[in-house]
């Protein structure tokens, strides 16, 4: 039976719980003391912790002055930030720099003709291409490449028409012989016009008069006009410039066929020659970068017996073999080199004269060499028959035409009723009949050679045009930097798996550093021991990967953590089992017969390459709608050559791909150097500094670099702020409140009254160790000002930087360390004022084994025996309460047994005497 309910006894009537609880508290006052003092304790470790972290926070400061980069930090400005604006780094040396900003980057942009919706009409089927290399048959060339590689003086010349008046051209800002045509063109105050003419310039009198002669002169002492060609004298209405085409000993060999080179081999010989005395001499060119050192080899391999020298073309070699013998003169290739093909006299002298010309090594200005059509296969060129639409018939001899330019000029001068031109995309050629006549169909044919099978123009058609389509211009060579891909934004050097048709995987590395040509990258492709062959392919495009396994699984090219292989070109997985993987940079997109405008744009973008489709509306009533393509790079590292494949879009580019051009250095363009870069951000051409291009100028915009002497006095102040924050905490905690009686946690503790002496103390002091001018912060305006706080003037320390900045640098960045070789400790064994603040902050602030740390690891240990005694007592208390709570349950049970005792007793019935007779016994009583 219960004798306790809720706390209270049942028959006692008194609240136990209560009275228990009582006792319980009266014997809990040592847990009390002990939990107030873990309280105290506790307050001091939040505090010490409280100050380590403003020590902490003080340390920052104090290592952030120790770096000398806030001391080199600097400042840029622009004198118009119209256009430019700049930023610079700690790197970057203070000084004012010039830049004339001559043209933003431009981004490449094609649109075709308009059509009069875009989402119903088909346009046809066909494939359309797209080229990201230099696939165009022209080229711009640069005025430093001319004479042999000397250059053009940048500057002005006057030129004087034969009216008699004159004009100054300023060419200060050419950088291509374009940029020179274009400027004379566009010059007002003289009539003529300024043209190119194979390895030359001519200027042309328009204006029909005869009073004075026409006439190019110099500038002051520049020798501009004369580096043009352009001092030759007049015949008549024109000048013909002086060859400056050319190619001379000094010229790299890097720069002929085209800029592909001349590939030899390392460490092997490279041809061999034959003489007319029957002897025989090979040549090794594997050192040869120029064409000096190749004549040189030649003349040491063969002991002068053969003389090589420039042709007297200057675009080409002449051998002369010095001997006299019956034998033929002849050069032939050894272990597979291509050096004497490229050089171009890989030949016999076949009219016995001891002779071997080159031919053209280098092509006319802004042409390509017909050699690198096809491939490289060039074109077998001799006499072709055009029979124009008027049933017309020439004979065109195109023999001995080595540039394309040539071909195009041996054509359009021979009077057909035709005329050559490249075609709309630039990679082929278009012939276009000018009779007007459909008497006939527009036929070319070869009479000798086959140039025109080759040429891909011959034809008989019921046209006005033949295109010869694309011509396949090879721009890659195994000579060919990988830096010079993808625009000249080269290829990242990484890693990728190839996995070859038999299930086999090796991983390419290019990281090492030593790949810089095509051919490094196909021999360590082929050194990975896997059943392919990598080389240049077909077409001179790209890499060809050759599967020569079994054709069980596709052929695989995939990235390992960079873009390697898609930067080659070679990323992906064969289309069938057994196929090659082509690394060609031409890509191709298929428009079938019902595909719409919209349909054609959507797939030019679904086929993942750097041209986006977008198509406009120009608003006209007709055919509004353009497919408007345009480069996803900016510069000429977006260019890009499209071909429609003769679906008849008439596509033309709007906008050009241009790299931005600066003249950097000097107001005068002429002296600058000439800078060209694919984006309007210009990196490091001064050191540390990113110059950022917004519009162009007329003249120079400087930008003035400059010592931030604000970030050091911004960061002088924090230390100064740090070091506050951190006493006044310290402070905080080590006092007591007269007013309201209270203590700081820490009053009178030991160790914070060390750490705030120390601090002082080092703030206050002079440095032994430093060697200049300065050997205390107090020097520099850091002091100790009322309410025992740092003070900064910052005035004071702007004067001592700039009375010797050195040595306030050496103040805060002086450290000298020493490591123990056994135990790897590095300790301070000198060091300016910083570095003894640090080392004294590291003492303090240590995790392990530093002064606070300890202090409250010493106080954790104490809270933690407080509270395991805490613990003790609580186990006690719980047994003393059990042991009062039995007594009173006892004592509940003892009332309840007496309650029941009482109650039986009051229960028995009461015992009633009655008086008796004496008939029983005779007599009466209790017991009668």
């Amino acid at each position: 039976m219960g004798q306790i309910s809720s706390g209270v006894g049942l028959i006692s009537g008194i609240n136990f719980a209560d009275l228990i609880d009582q006792l319980i508290a009266l014997e809990s006052r040592p847990k009390s003391i002990v939990e107030a003092q873990n309280a105290n304790l506790t307050t001091q470790q939040i505090a010490f912790q409280d100050i380590n972290a403003k020590l902490l926070a003080h340390k920052f400061s104090v290592t952030s002055l120790l770096s000398s980069s806030i001391f080199e930090a600097t400042t840029a400005s622009s004198s118009n930030e119209t256009v430019l604006t700049a930023t610079s780094t700690s790197s970057a040396t203070p000084g004012t720099y010039s830049f004339t900003v001559d043209r933003l980057v431009s981004t490449q942009q094609v649109i075709t003709s308009g059509f009069a919706d875009q989402d119903t009409t088909p346009t046809g089927a066909g494939t359309l291409t797209f080229e990201f290399g230099d696939a165009r048959l022209d080229s711009q060339i640069d005025l430093a490449s001319l004479n042999g590689g000397g250059g053009v003086q940048r500057g002005s010349v006057r030129i004087t028409d034969r009216t008699g008046a004159s004009a100054i051209v300023d060419l200060s800002r050419a950088l291509t012989v374009d940029d020179v045509v274009e400027s004379i063109n566009k010059v007002s105050g003289v009539n003529v016009t300024a043209s190119i003419d194979g390895d030359g310039l001519v200027i042309t009198d328009n204006t029909g008069s005869t009073a004075a002669t026409l006439k190019v002169e110099e500038i002051g002492t520049g020798t501009t006009a004369a580096d043009l060609g352009l001092t030759a004298a007049a015949v008549g209405d024109t000048i013909t410039g002086n060859q400056i085409n050319l190619i001379a000993g000094g010229t790299l060999l890097s720069v002929l066929n085209d800029g592909l080179g001349v590939r030899t081999l390392t460490a092997q010989d490279d041809l061999q020659i034959d003489t007319r005395d029957g002897n025989s001499f090979t040549v090794d060119l594997g050192s040869a970068t120029d064409i000096d050192e190749v004549i040189a080899a030649i003349d040491t391999a063969t002991g002068s017996a053969v003389s090589t020298s420039v042709d007297a073309a200057g675009t080409g070699l002449v051998l002369v073999d010095t001997t006299v013998g019956a034998s033929t003169f002849t050069i032939t290739a050894l272990n597979g080199s291509n050096a004497a093909a490229d050089l171009g006299i890989l030949q016999s002298d076949g009219d016995a004269d001891g002779q071997i010309f080159s031919g053209r090594r280098i092509a006319a200005i802004n042409s390509k060499l017909v050699g690198n059509l096809n491939g490289g296969s060039g074109a077998t060129l001799g006499q072709i028959n055009i029979n124009n639409r008027a049933a017309g018939n020439t004979i065109v001899d195109l023999t001995g035409a080595d540039s394309i330019i040539e071909v195009i000029d041996l054509i359009n001068n021979a009077g057909a009723g035709v005329t050559a031109s490249l075609n709309v995309a630039g990679n082929g050629l278009l012939l276009t009949d000018t009779t007007g006549s459909t008497a006939s169909n527009l036929t070319v044919s070869d009479v000798t050679g086959s140039g025109a099978v080759d040429l891909n123009i011959a034809s008989d058609v019921a046209a006005d045009t033949i295109d010869s389509g694309n011509l396949q211009y090879r721009y890659i060579a195994e000579n060919t930097l990988l830096a010079a891909l993808n625009g000249g934004q080269g290829v990242s050097r990484g890693k990728f798996i190839i996995t070859d048709s038999d299930g086999d995987s090796a991983t390419v590395d290019l990281t090492q550093g030593n790949e810089t040509t095509v051919q490094d990258v196909i021999d360590e492709i082929n050194s990975r021991g896997l059943d392919i062959n990598a080389r240049v392919n077909d077409n001179g495009d790209g890499i060809l990967i050759e599967d020569l396994g079994s054709g069980v699984v596709k052929l695989l090219i995939e990235e390992s953590g960079s873009t390697t292989a898609r930067d080659l070109g070679i990323e992906g997985e064969a289309v069938t089992a057994g196929d090659n993987i082509d690394g060609s940079f031409e890509r191709s997109v298929t428009v079938s017969a019902t595909d719409t405008l919209a349909d054609v744009a959507q797939a030019i973008n679904d086929a993942d390459l750097d041209v986006a489709a977008v198509i406009i509306n120009d608003g006209s009533q007709s055919a509004p709608f353009r497919l408007s393509l345009s480069a996803k790079q900016s510069g000429l590292a977006g260019a890009f050559v499209f071909d429609d494949g003769g679906l008849g879009l008439g596509a033309a580019t709007l906008v050009e791909a241009a790299n931005a051009r600066v003249f950097f250095g000097s107001a005068d363009p002429s002296q600058a150097i000439a800078i060209q870069s694919a984006t309007n951000s210009l990196q490091d051409i001064v050191p540390g500094a990113t110059i950022d291009l917004k519009s162009t100028s007329t003249g120079p915009v400087q930008v003035t670099i400059n010592r931030d002497d604000s970030a050091v006095t911004d960061a002088v102040g924090d230390l100064v702020d740090t070091f506050n924050a951190a006493v006044t905490t310290i402070d905080q905690y080590d006092a007591f409140n007269e007013e309201t009686e209270t203590r700081g946690p820490l009053l009178g503790d030991p160790t914070i009254g060390a750490v705030r002496n120390s601090l002082f103390r080092l703030a206050s002091s002079r440095n032994g160790e430093l060697s200049g001018q300065f050997s205390s912060l107090t020097q520099l305006g850091i002091t100790v000002g009322s309410g025992a706080k740092l003070t900064f003037d910052s005035t004071k320390f702007l004067e001592a930087l700039q009375t010797d900045r050195d040595d306030v640098k050496q103040v805060f960045t002086f450290k000298e360390t020493e490591t123990d070789p056994d135990t790897k400790q590095v300790s301070l064994t000198a060091g300016g004022i910083m570095a003894r603040f640090e080392e004294l902050l590291d003492r303090f602030t240590g995790a392990v084994g530093g002064t606070i740390q300890s202090r409250v690891d010493a106080i954790d240990q104490q809270i933690e025996l407080g509270n395991k005694r805490i613990e003790t007592l609580d186990e006690r208390l719980e047994a003393r309460r059990q042991v009062l709570e039995a007594e009173f349950i006892g004592l509940e049970r003892t009332l309840a047994s007496l309650q029941s005792q009482s109650s039986a007793l009051a229960n028995l019935r009461p015992i009633i005497f009655q008086p008796q007779s004496n008939n029983n016994n005779g007599g009466g009583g209790l017991f009668g």
